[in-house]
């Protein structure tokens, strides 16, 4: 309610700021551009300050005018549009999951939200709002030289509106089937002109979901709710010799479930059986200040970042009426950093040379507090107890095992770059390297009881035998320090076409690990060799078209050699290989007609991985669709709008054993909105318009023939009104 309140009396001074407000200049800021006349935007996540022709970086992006013709309002219906970006079983790029092929330690797909690299859970980005948003960009293959840790695969950058003089006020108001609703809000201008000028936003949202649970009598087992609340203040006491950038932003996801029993009813039902509740909280709240001025001809940027994320969960592990054990948990995690760097363009021996060079120092923190409620039965058959899994259900059907977790760990970042273009006639040469250099420490704390007299007995029995590790305290630290090469060329064929070649060095951090049957393990980073080519260039009608292809050569990958959920042991095992290309066009092909397309192929293969499950070698990777697919229109005649897309994703397998398969899916959404003389807009949108059903999660096994599945969204619609002041 405090928060509702400040939002209300936040955008009651920002009305004030409106009044003499010229409508017109206002919209000089948006992106809009005349037929012919393609963008020239430096790309956000590059640090080197490239616009998208000037890159070998295979990038897909999309600016402010374009999301909001689109009627999308989360990045991830963003980024399934780009080239090799699936979200529908958890983000992945180019074939790798956000979580990686073997899972490991640390992410291999960073997200920065304004400045801020998101840790933990708060890298979720299925709700993550993009009302306001100024630009989001995928940039896809490896951003460690650039991003530096946990970003292998490649980053998301998500860049909302910063303050201006101009003073606008914008708001939007929409409602649809599930019950959903959405209330945005967002203006700003300037408070001293010239010198200070500030910008807030609001959006909150609300939705029921499409899956209900009967046993538990709730229709919004699957819910969605939210807001997003973000203030930014910009001042400029010197003009452009000095700005600084303060950014706040306050995000709270509720999410519900979206997994459906698959045996007991059908699928179609789209039904939750679960006794316990099966939901997460994910609140998350981080600051910015990135500070800009010249020094000696460079332009100097200091930023420094905090994020805090809290995210808690209740979780009914078997997802059925049977009472079979749950989860509870909060997981926090804080981290600080402070990067410094110069910007600067000079020449040498007569010759432009543009470059940045930077330092890098992240602490962050990670702590967990986790309660593990499960059958006793369950245990002694992960455990290889039970050589009859149904006698052991007869015999401990009504004893269960509790297992709390405590865990604190700690990681120091030091890291230094640099990166140069230099160019000789139509050939750019660049060359680039990062050191980054990580000490992580991990302190965990078990207790493992019964819920009965036998329970008890049995979890002593387990650890006497040392089948369970010994409860109590463990310490254990890690370091890693690496070497992060790039080096590429850039020639220049025509006006306006660009061919590059990229080679580089990208990397996942390494971590320590923890088996209840074996205790702490420390393993070390992961590396990938990246080789790529590139070909960018506008056609004679203004559309830009961008090609990439590229192949990769995986080494030291983390393996999990446990023998069970319950014995995680990574070790630097396995290699792979992965090749593929996107192709995206872009651009107005008419003065009222802006199109797109995508194209996005990966391949993916183990070279070596073995594990007691099985020797998974020649296998692709898990959750890696080899194909998506998009195309959409904006036309706008007159006063109205119309937009459409499509977008096709392939299937892919469950896992490493390449046996169970989720659905490869085509999904069609769109917008058609009028606006009146007085400038409102009425607007009609719809996501999954031919109610599609597929699964993005196949067989969740949880007891004896049972199983769950994930399905992709129902359809969904609504109606709205926006506008501005």
């Amino acid at each position: 309610m405090r928060i509702k309140v400040m939002v209300l009396a936040l955008f009651g001074v920002m009305a004030s700021w409106q009044a003499g407000a010229d409508e017109a200049a206002a919209e000089t800021g948006a992106t809009a551009n005349p037929a012919g006349a393609p963008e020239r935007v430096v790309i956000s996540g590059d640090k080197l300050k490239r616009t998208e022709n000037d890159s070998s970086a295979s990038v897909g992006a999309r600016n402010r005018r374009q999301i909001a013709e689109s009627g999308i309002t989360t990045v991830e219906d963003v980024a399934a549009q780009m080239a090799n970006v699936g979200t529908a079983e958890g983000l992945s790029i180019r074939g790798v999951n956000a979580l990686g092929p073997t899972g490991g330690g640390g992410r291999t797909i960073t997200l920065v939200m304004d400045g801020v690299a998101q840790d933990g859970y708060g890298q979720s980005i299925n709700s993550l709002s993009v009302w306001d948003a100024d630009r989001v960009e995928v940039l896809r293959g490896p951003q460690s030289t650039n991003q530096g840790r946990n970003s292998l695969a490649g980053a998301v950058v998500l860049k909302t509106r910063d303050p201006s003089d101009l003073a606008d006020f914008s708001y939007r108001l929409s409602a649809g089937n599930q019950n959903s609703r959405r209330l945005a809000l967002a203006g700003g201008g300037a408070m001293v002109d010239q010198v200070l000028a500030g910008r807030v936003s609001f959006e909150q949202r609300r939705r029921d979901g499409d899956v209900s649970n009967p046993t538990r009598n709730d229709p919004r087992f699957n819910h969605d709710d939210g807001h997003t609340l973000r203030a930014k203040l910009r001042v400029t006491p010197f003009g452009e010799r000095y700005q600084a950038l303060f950014t706040l932003v306050d995000a709270k996801q509720r999410l519900g479930s979206d997994s459906v029993e698959a045996v007991a009813r059908p699928i179609s039902a789209r039904q939750n059986l679960s006794n316990e509740a099966r939901n997460s909280d994910n609140h998350t709240r981080s600051a910015a200040l990135e500070q800009t001025f010249k020094v000696g001809g460079a332009d100097l940027t200091l930023l420094s970042t905090y994020s805090h994320n809290l995210f808690s969960r209740v979780q009914d592990y078997d997802a059925t009426e049977l009472k079979q054990g749950y989860r509870t948990g909060e997981n926090v995690d804080r981290q600080f950093s402070q990067e410094a760097r110069a910007n600067f363009e000079t020449a040498l021996f007569g010759r432009p040379l543009k470059g940045v060079a930077g330092v890098y120092y992240l602490n962050a923190n990670y702590s967990a507090d986790d309660m593990f409620t499960v059958p006793v039965s369950y245990v002694l058959g992960l455990t290889g107890q039970c050589p009859v899994q149904a006698a052991c259900d007869t015999a401990y059907g009504a004893e269960f095992v509790k297992r709390g977790n405590l865990e604190g760990h700690h990681t120091k970042t030091r890291a230094a770059f640099a990166e140069l273009d230099y160019v000789i006639d139509r050939l750019t040469v660049t060359a680039g390297v990062r050191f980054d250099a990580e000490r992580q420490t991990r302190v965990l704390t078990g207790a493992t009881n019964g819920t009965s007299p036998l329970a008890r007995m049995v979890v002593g029995q387990l650890i006497a035998g040392g089948i369970f590790s010994a409860d109590g305290m463990q310490n254990l630290q890690t370091d890693n320090a690496v070497w992060l090469p790039k080096l590429g060329l850039r020639y220049a064929l025509l006006p306006g076409w660009v061919a590059g070649l990229t080679a580089q060095r990208g990397y996942r951090t390494g971590g320590v690990d923890y088996s209840y049957q074996r205790g702490s393990n420390a393993f070390g980073p992961e590396f990938t060799k990246n080789y790529e080519a590139s070909l960018k260039g506008v056609l004679d009608n203004g559309m830009m078209l961008a090609l990439n292809a590229y192949r990769v050569n995986w080494t030291d990958q983390q393996v999990n050699v446990g023998r069970g959920s319950l014995d995680t042991f990574f070790v630097n095992a396995g290699s792979s290989r992965l090749q593929g290309l996107e192709a995206e066009l872009r651009g107005k092909a008419l003065p009222q007609l802006e199109l797109f397309g995508a194209v996005g192929l990966a391949r993916s293969r183990f070279i070596d991985f073995a594990s007691p499950q099985g020797d998974f070698t020649g296998k692709q990777f898990a959750r890696s669709p080899r194909q998506t697919v998009s195309a959409g229109f904006s036309w706008t005649p007159g006063r109205w709008l119309l937009n459409g897309n499509v977008v096709q994703t392939g299937g892919s397998y469950t896992g490493p054993e390449n046996v169970d398969r989720n659905d490869g899916h085509t999904i069609l959404g769109g917008k058609v909105s009028y606006t009146l003389a007085n400038g409102v807009s009425l607007f009609a949108f719809g996501s999954n318009l031919t109610d599609r059903r597929y699964i993005t999660a196949n067989h969740l096994n949880s007891v004896t023939d049972r199983y769950a599945v994930t399905l992709g969204s129902a359809r969904q619609f609504g109606f709205g009104v926006q506008g501005k002041i």
